[in-house]
């Protein structure tokens, strides 16, 4: 055993009496199975239970979002939820919105990343130990948990847990790593569950059981998202009603590629003088997109009107909606758009191929091809009948990814009731997207 590991044993042995104890005295199960006959409302209600919801998230992007719309749902059927968080200060507004939405979150300094790989894992065990519930549901943007959490679960004994892995495909675990991943998911969780075919079939190449694997893609408000009103955010925006908006609602990271949605746009702009930019969100790449807005003389025609709460009154004003992204795990905002039923101009990456189907319900382009881009949105402004087919037949795909419906399979994950996913079910058909989740080869 190495040394650290070692001295890691010693001064956790305390700790981990303590915690197997008290997870011994507190072993409530969460039914979400309906009553047998004859049992009281009281034994099999949820509203004496819980969920907690751990996640290594910013609370900007996608999964901050679905956390909290699946802790709100939860907590519409009784069910007692919290959600933790890093103690960043890019969390301060999520925590804030939880609140808002009556649900109870904490930002903790436990998820931060530590200096030492010794204070890591001290830092694990504190967390495991001090947060416990009937089900703990890790969310992660990587492939799997990382190591020093698993180390403290396995020697806390800690029941097992549920994980959400939203990893974007671009990078794969060392064979080494993998292996030990693999070995250590039956012991530690109950299910690994994955947003796309693609991310379970990594996890399969990884080696982890297929029973211990569940497919549940990522769901939005359908209704919401494809009711938006977009005449409030055209008069904040000071533009006139025939006025054309191309956004682009995402966070602006390197991932997203934002400045390849500037330099697009202005490849067009003089052929369309009525057509603005307007980018909804923030991040680290903000002012870099500023300056090159400025670089290129767009300043009168791009908009920045940073993260907004009313996604969907935005989605309705825009005539087409871009993301140039590099690469993504099951991207809500795609989604978000096919649901307001915009025309969606973006790339074939992994994360878009399982949803986006290049002149059917979007138009596609190689990651980086600026001047596909260009092409793409020029097609869309000069075509509103193309326009009209993509945006209609993107609004009969999102359908396919209702909130509701992965609500209900969160809940039959978590009652463990679900089938075990088919091998054909991590299958593309024909080399082709699958538009239907439950589609199979």
């Amino acid at each position: 055993m190495p040394p650290f590991r070692k001295i890691i044993e010693v001064l956790s042995l305390g700790t981990a009496v303590f915690a197997r104890r008290a997870y011994a005295d507190s072993e409530r199960v969460v039914r979400f199975d309906r009553p047998r006959e004859g049992a009281s409302d009281k034994e099999h209600s949820p509203s004496g239970t819980d969920v907690l919801f751990v996640g290594f998230v910013g609370g900007t992007g996608g999964i901050s979002v679905l956390m909290l719309e699946l802790a709100e749902h939860l907590a519409s059927c009784g069910v007692r939820v919290k959600i933790l968080v890093p103690a960043w200060e890019t969390t301060l507004i999520y925590a804030e919105r939880c609140r808002q939405r009556g649900i109870e979150v904490e930002r903790t300094p436990l998820l931060l990343q530590q200096s030492s790989r010794i204070g890591q894992i001290a830092a694990a065990i504190r967390l495991v130990r001090r947060y416990r519930a009937p089900i703990v549901h890790y969310h992660v943007n990587e492939d799997t948990l990382h190591h020093s959490f698993l180390y403290a679960m396995e020697l806390l004994h800690a029941p097992a847990a549920y994980i959400t892995v939203h990893g974007t495909y671009d990078h794969s675990l060392p064979d080494d790593s993998a292996r030990r991943w693999a070995a250590k998911v039956p012991r530690i969780f109950s299910k690994v569950i994955c947003i796309s075919r693609r991310g379970l079939r990594r996890q399969l190449d990884y080696g982890v059981p297929l029973r211990n694997l569940k497919l549940i893609y990522n769901g939005i408000d359908v209704e919401r998202f494809g009711s938006g009103d977009g005449g409030p955010v055209r008069r904040q925006l000071g533009v006139a009603a025939a006025d054309r908006l191309i956004l682009f609602s995402s966070r602006l990271e390197a991932q997203k590629r934002p400045l390849d949605a500037v330099r697009a746009f202005r490849k067009i702009a003089n052929e369309f003088p009525d057509v603005r930019l307007v980018f909804v969100g923030d991040g680290s790449l903000a002012t870099e997109t500023k300056a090159e807005v400025e670089k290129l003389a767009l300043g009168r025609r791009v908009h920045f009107v940073g993260q907004q709460f009313n996604v969907a009154d935005w989605l309705s004003a825009a005539t087409v909606w871009l993301l140039p992204t590099e690469t993504e795990g099951f991207s809500l905002a795609v989604i978000e758009a096919m649901a307001a039923g915009c025309p969606i101009v973006s790339t074939v990456c992994p994360g878009n191929d399982e949803v986006l189907v290049d002149g059917e319900n979007s138009l596609l382009t190689a990651v980086g091809d600026v001047d596909a881009q260009a092409a793409c949105l020029r097609r869309l402004l000069s075509n509103a009948e193309l326009r009209d087919k993509l945006g209609a037949n993107a609004r009969s795909t999102a359908k396919h990814y209702s909130l509701d419906r992965m609500l209900e399979e969160h809940i039959v994950c978590y009652a463990g009731t679900e089938q075990v996913n088919s091998v054909e079910h991590c299958s593309d058909t024909n080399g082709r997207p699958a538009l239907l989740p439950d589609s199979k080869a």
